[in-house]
């Protein structure tokens, strides 16, 4: 059923002329399986990103696959200051929630991409996280106080050692801060997009096992929680094509190039960083604050500065320290005068649903205990699926079901056949099958999906000697890569001279 608010925005698009079409589809966690979804792709839908420029909001309407210009935008502002707006006040703003920019949005001047112009139609927000409105594209000029806008950024070519035409590079970390094991909150939110990633660009995935000594000073501890993610991530990715999979702590120059950093960070920077500022908002005295911990920062910067990439994603918390790489890159550049690093984007899809717990309540956490697990015994995961969250309104096995926020249904819509699911849906809204029946389907439905990957699991676990060949080679890759670059920066900064005979 459409949202009442959606009904208003649609009827406010026909006042002002523009041409539109709603369609429904399933509360889905990017722009590319919603196109999927309606049989498009994303140069087929376009995106409203709403930014904050300088003290006030402009929204910009881009084509789904252009990225934007952003130092060509700030100056076609006029301003100084030029980011993405925080979810806070995105929905401060719009009066939405986040990932459901509309293209039109009273009260907010409205720049509009060529690119788009180069579609007849292209899908866009509608307020709502089920619901997709196809607009014709001409119409958009229809919005009030409107202007056309040529910020669009060149194609930046992959660097690999020389140039790999048409393909980017994408870095990626995770850190074994918990206890290592993956659940299926895991999957949808990270593990299975840099799996669609991979298609089509140079990956490197990373073990950030340095990054846990932050918070981790125990050596059992550190190294379970290591060999259980590697496991885990090892047996969920499969194929490793076009994938560079490595422990951070294999390639000593992370370290190396986060010492050579540490001299252009100012220490300015680095306090307005999260993690040090969310520790003092703890209560924690700034004297036990560890240097690890503050200098978190610098050590991502090095970890995505050695490899160059284009795009490196992220969580929404996580962006700034992308920010940060930035700006430590363009203080190194500048300090040198040689465009050592290029400045890489971070990338947050821009309509990810949230995955909540099996309470139906919290976001999904082995700490909260509403997770479902994906490597774990047979009978384990069916008592998770078994205690997954409803409809409480339904006494009856016979009572009509509702489907919204009901979990089961919410974890169908990624993990169960699609014609079988629909089918699904419309016998439980006619109260024709029980919770059970339901249940038993997504557990069949998470034993099929997750087939392959928990049979990978247990050849892994069993054969450690595979495992370190697997991290072996990824570290040659990534040691081979890293080397190149740090030789460019120590030439480029002095410690390369006559008398140098260090080779990597």
């Amino acid at each position: 059923m459409i949202d009442e608010k959606v009904k208003q925005y649609s009827e406010e698009l026909k006042r002002l002329g523009i041409e539109h079409k709603i369609f429904e589809h399933p509360q889905l966690l990017t722009v590319e399986e919603v196109q999927s979804y309606l049989g498009k792709t994303v140069k087929d839908a376009c995106a409203t990103l709403i930014m904050k420029a300088d003290d006030h909001f402009v929204a910009v309407v881009r084509r789904g696959d252009i990225k934007l210009d952003f130092e060509k935008l700030k100056k076609l502002l006029g301003v100084s200051n030029l980011r993405l707006a925080s979810g806070e006040e995105f929905t401060k703003v719009t009066n939405n929630p986040v990932g459901t920019a509309k293209v039109y949005n009273h009260g907010i001047k409205t720049y509009l991409e060529k690119s788009i112009f180069e579609k007849d139609y292209l899908n866009g927000g509608s307020g709502s996280l089920t619901v997709t409105i196809g607009y014709k594209v001409a119409d958009l000029k229809k919005i009030p106080g409107s202007e056309l806008i040529d910020v669009s950024q060149k194609e930046i070519q992959a660097v690999t050692g020389g140039k790999i035409k048409g393909r980017k590079r994408i870095l990626s970390g995770i850190t074994p801060s918990g206890d290592g094991t993956l659940h299926i909150g895991n999957y949808l939110g990270a593990v299975k997009q840099f799996i669609e990633f991979a298609k089509t660009h140079d990956c490197f995935l990373m073990v950030a096992d340095l990054h846990a000594l932050t918070t981790i000073q125990n050596k059992e501890q550190l190294q379970k929680n290591t060999e259980t993610l590697i496991v885990n991530e090892l047996a969920l990715l499969g194929d490793l094509t076009n994938i560079v999979f490595f422990r951070q702590s294999d390639v000593p120059l992370h370290a190396e190039l986060q010492t050579i950093l540490n001299n252009v960070t100012p220490l300015g920077l680095i306090k307005r960083a999260h993690a040090y500022k969310d520790k003092l908002a703890k209560d924690t005295n700034e004297e036990e604050i560890n240097m690890g911990l503050f200098n978190y920062p610098v050590l991502m910067a090095a970890d995505i500065l050695l490899y160059k990439p284009d795009l490196v994603p992220v969580g929404r918390d996580q962006k700034q320290h992308v920010e940060i790489t930035r700006d430590i890159a363009e203080r190194f550049n500048k300090a040198y005068k040689r465009e050592v690093f290029p400045l890489p984007e971070s990338y947050i899809p821009e309509e990810v649903a949230v995955i909540l717990g099996t309470d139906g309540k919290r976001k999904m956490s082995k700490s909260l205990g509403n997770i479902i697990s994906i490597f774990e015994d047979e009978n384990i995961i069916r008592k998770q699926v078994m205690k997954t969250y409803t409809d409480p309104t339904r006494i009856h096995a016979s009572d009509p079901g509702h489907i919204e926020g009901n979990m089961v249904f919410t974890y169908l819509e990624y993990f169960g056949n699609r014609t079988e699911f629909e089918n699904l849906k419309k016998l439980y809204r006619e109260g024709k099958i029980a919770d059970v029946e339901a249940k038993d389907y997504l557990l069949k439905g998470l034993m099929e999906t997750f087939q392959q990957a928990r049979e990978r699991y247990q050849e892994l676990s069993s054969n450690p000697q595979k495992v370190k060949k697997i991290l072996s080679n990824g570290a040659e890759k990534a040691r081979d890569f890293a080397a190149s670059t740090m030789k460019e920066i120590r030439e480029a900064i002095g410690l390369t001279n006559k008398y140098s005979f260090f080779k990597y």
